[in-house]
């Protein structure tokens, strides 16, 4: 008798720039993926050399290292998501870009240009030209933060999110998140329909990575089928509980946000059902029980228990943890804080 094939790990690419101190960039990211049982691959772009208080050095990785690294992962991994981050470079953007033209995978372009302790990391007006030009019409959602997006459109005076989002849109972006608005929450526009994302901001100097982690788990959450504005909202009250739950025990004045830590703990049965048509008119069908157990800050986010079904005739069962989000919503529910 053969054992049954357990069910395939939903698999995010981040493509981003090391954190010496492992709170953000290509570290934040896994960890956050991690919290929400996606499994992480990674494509190094530059290194930093920073503390949650900022960027002291830097450097990029050499294109052609960049190109294999992508390659190789696309070809043996594939890619259920793909979040962009740091810019470093046009002649990076485009490589990208080209890279990951026709990838059947949600894109998610956070453009990393302001650390949340004010660094900056951009390659200069040419990679935020060229991300423009190249990867924000390719993307899903591009997720600025509020300097950022005053940054791409140039507005720098403009005090209201949906003249930037909109502005951002008009520029080549298909859906925009602005995370950190003046008054907290989100602003999500997605080219049609314009609605704050509210939650709380907590004051707790557990700022550093959470942009990082915002981007990422809005990715592991696109690539599990969730909608856009039902993903932005739990990927906000995720960061908001591990800014609340943040680790004030790591860095002097600023701390890593902390989606892992056993503030929270849940257990959570899925089952997943999923049948999808595709224009060749071949029919896929999988069905997948996940177990999960969930610890930490993310685990909070849901719970209450919902039940959504549409069109793709996937029913999806969440209960008491955000690991159970991704897991349980491959198709049912398609719809950074501080």
């Amino acid at each position: 008798m053969t054992a049954p094939r357990p069910p395939r790990r939903t698999r995010c690419l981040t493509i981003g720039s090391s954190d010496s101190s492992g709170g953000a960039g290509i570290q934040g990211d896994l960890k956050a993926f991690a919290s929400v049982g996606a499994y992480g691959a990674t494509v190094l772009v530059g290194v930093t050399a920073q503390s949650p208080a900022g960027v002291i050095a830097s450097a990029p990785v050499d294109l052609d290292l960049v190109a294999a690294q992508l390659d190789t992962v696309l070809a043996d991994i594939g890619a259920d998501g793909v979040k962009v981050g740091t810019t470093w470079s046009a002649a990076l953007m485009h490589l990208v870009a080209d890279r990951l033209a026709g990838i059947p995978a949600p894109l998610v372009v956070d453009p990393v240009l302001v650390t949340a302790a004010g660094s900056g990391l951009s390659g200069g007006q040419d990679a935020v030209d060229a991300l423009c030009e190249r990867l924000l019409p390719m993307a899903a959602v591009t997720t600025p933060n509020f300097a950022e997006a005053r940054r791409l459109t140039g507005l720098t005076d403009e005090t209201d999110p949906a003249v930037l989002a909109g502005a951002l849109v008009r520029r080549g972006a298909r859906a925009v998140v602005i995370t950190d608005v003046p008054g907290g929450g989100d602003w999500l526009f997605d080219g049609r329909c314009h609605r704050a994302v509210p939650g709380p901001r907590h004051a707790t100097g557990c700022e550093h990575g959470a942009g990082c982690a915002h981007s990422a788990l809005l990715t592991a959450f696109l690539a599990r089928g969730v909608a856009l504005p039902r993903a932005a909202e739990l990927a906000h009250r995720a960061v908001a509980a591990g800014v609340a739950n943040g680790a004030v025990d790591i860095g002097r004045d600023r701390h890593p946000v902390d989606l892992l830590t056993a503030t929270a703990a849940a257990t959570a049965t899925d089952t997943e059902t999923d049948t999808d048509t595709d224009t060749d008119t071949d029919t896929d069908t999988a069905t997948d029980t996940d177990t999960a157990t969930a610890t930490g800050a993310a685990a909070a986010v849901s719970a209450a228990t919902a039940t959504a079904t549409e069109t793709g005739a996937a029913t999806a069962t969440d209960t008491g943890a955000a690991a159970a989000v991704g897991a349980a919503v491959g198709g049912g529910d398609r719809g950074r804080p501080a």
